[in-house]
């Protein structure tokens, strides 16, 4: 008896836990409402189609073991979730050059020459596991580089890494702007033992201090740094069939001059994705378009999926992180996709039905003591991923058939 007592109390104190995470989370960043989706359609006028284009993907990440992203251990582990198609960072390529820290963490490594034979032998470890190594994740390098002889030199890099990137038989190179550290300010306790991170803009961020790595950087600043790269890189893509995708700043939307730096995606995100990629409309100048990124950039989350169609119509998404929050601007946090604000499966459907073709990967996920290196919350994600899939699958099968 005394021992079932004391398995109920257990019980009762680990379901009391789970609330409170619960409660915790919703207190620190209130749910929004979901709307309701009238049948298969999101958008009245956009039809349900037919499209077995889109694919799962994983990346950088999740690496099993100590023997790198490509090992058998690793793609292994992608296999086991159906993830065939790789992302892997400039890191992973083999030899870096001269590496110097620019400050806030790997993003502003500057890497020098990619190796190219260790690129093929990554594609090789790929492809006979039934895999396709399909992208290199660049660092933030350039965009901390003011005009001058040393930006055109590593503009040369840039353009050679390019054509290696072709060579080993990639078709896409993604890249996230990081002029300063990615912000987040707080955590709170979620399900199962996990920790939720999020951000919420200071009340007194105008006092906070420049960021000493980049200084000031005003808007007219980025965005010469910003036309000066892809003026440099895009004819080299085109001759290369080589795609980019630009990872906007995490969290966009935030209020010129934070940290003494006016990113490019600031206060308007919208328009300022709309803004980057028609800069050069050309199917080489892309996005990675994050859905975690666009809930915590805007008002509502569960309108993204309109700046979504307005891009995947044009053609200027070319991966996709498909991650969720719970939140809004200016306050969110990062949660397991199943229990955000950003409307995954209507995400999915909006990929589908504009005939998008391309890779879905997860992304930043709750960390947990048990799981330290994030692989069974990956998992997770994958899972999900693949569920969201057969579903968008079977419904437009229902649909079309009707």
């Amino acid at each position: 008896m005394h021992t079932k007592r004391q398995f109920a109390k257990a019980l009762v104190s680990a379901a009391t836990g789970l609330t409170a995470a619960g409660s915790a989370a919703r207190a620190a960043v209130p749910r929004a409402a979901l709307p309701r989706d009238a049948a298969y359609r999101v958008f009245p006028d956009l039809p349900v189609r037919r499209n077995d284009k889109i694919r799962s993907g994983g990346d950088y990440h999740t690496v099993v073991g100590k023997n790198g992203f490509t090992s058998p251990e690793s793609l292994n582990y992608f296999r086991r979730f159906n993830a065939r198609w790789l992302t892997a960072a400039a890191r992973d390529t083999g030899v870096v050059k001269n590496p110097k820290s620019l400050g806030g963490g790997a993003e502003m490594t500057a890497e020098g020459a990619w190796d190219l034979d260790r690129m093929k032998q990554m594609q090789d470890d790929c492809q006979r596991a039934g895999m396709t190594l399909e992208c290199i994740r660049m660092s933030s390098a350039y965009i901390m580089m003011k005009p001058g002889p040393e930006r055109e030199r590593f503009l040369d890099v840039l353009r050679e890494n390019i054509r290696k990137v072709h060579q080993a038989g990639c078709t896409l190179i993604s890249y996230h702007w990081t002029m300063i550290p990615i912000m987040r300010n707080f955590n709170v306790p979620g399900r199962g033992g996990s920790t939720y991170v999020g951000f919420k803009l200071e009340p007194n961020w105008k006092q906070l201090p420049v960021y000493r790595r980049s200084g000031r950087v005003s808007s007219d600043d980025y965005w010469e740094r910003i036309d000066t790269f892809l003026k440099a890189v895009i004819p080299v893509c085109k001759e290369n069939r080589v795609k980019l995708a630009c990872h906007p700043y995490d969290p966009g939307g935030m209020p010129l001059g934070y940290l003494g730096v006016d990113n490019w995606d600031a206060v308007d995100y919208a328009a300022a994705l709309k803004k980057y990629v028609m800069l050069y409309d050309d199917p080489a100048n892309g996005l990675t378009y994050d859905c975690g990124v666009a809930g915590e950039s805007l008002p509502d989350p569960n309108t993204e999926i309109v700046i979504m169609r307005w891009l995947a119509e044009r053609k200027k998404i070319n991966q996709v992180h498909f991650r969720n929050v719970r939140g809004h601007l200016h306050n969110f946090l990062e949660v397991y996709e199943d229990e955000g604000d950003c409307p995954m499966f209507n995400c999915l459907k909006v990929l589908r039905d504009t005939g998008w073709e391309g890779t879905l990967l997860p992304d930043h996920n709750p960390v947990n003591p048990d799981d330290p290196g994030k692989l069974q919350a990956f998992a997770f994600s994958y899972g999900y991923i693949e569920g969201l899939l057969r579903a968008a699958r079977e419904e437009s099968i229902r649909a079309t058939s009707a």
